[in-house]
């Protein structure tokens, strides 16, 4: 457990499926991601796939990531040392009190933590989504080309986290 700015991030043991139940996303979220409850489906079936939970002081769950290693960064990167941060989502009842600015400039120190090896951070962005892309790039993050996740134009970015 790490905490930080009154929250802290914990990753995904089964014991907290409880605590991912109430999660809300609105419909209109799910053009850019995916819920928590099928992230982590997809990491029970790949074990290169840490889901990660956020939460905050009162000890609800309010917010989301997956750090994909392995095959999953493969398509952005050809180092062994890269994480891919993906479907990243803020429950929408905890929206527009800082949590996602928050969460990104955790998440570096987090990975240093947990995952020592890794160098760089890796993220796709729909080429639509203004406000993750503003946020991305007011943390540090560089664009470094465009790609196709699932059907949609995406632009990648990077931070360097050596």
């Amino acid at each position: 457990m790490r905490r930080r700015n009154n929250m802290y991030l914990e990753s995904y043991h089964p014991q907290l499926a409880k605590d991912i139940s109430g999660f809300y996303l609105q419909s209109q979220d799910r053009q850019f991601t995916k819920t928590p409850a099928e992230n982590i489906k997809l990491a029970e079936l790949d074990a290169e796939r840490c889901p990660t939970l956020v939460y905050n002081d009162d000890q609800q769950c309010i917010a989301f990531f997956t750090l994909h290693f392995g095959a999953g960064v493969k398509p952005y990167s050809t180092n062994e040392h890269a994480v891919f941060f993906r479907s990243f989502s803020v429950d929408s009842r905890y929206r527009n009190l800082g949590i996602g600015t928050a969460v990104i400039q955790a998440l570096p120190q987090y990975i240093r933590e947990h995952f020592p090896t890794v160098t760089e951070i890796y993220l796709a962005v729909n080429d639509t989504n203004d406000k993750a892309q503003r946020l991305y790039e007011r943390c540090d993050y560089h664009y470094c080309g465009e790609n196709e996740l699932e059907g949609k134009r995406v632009y990648i970015l990077k931070q360097i986290i050596a």
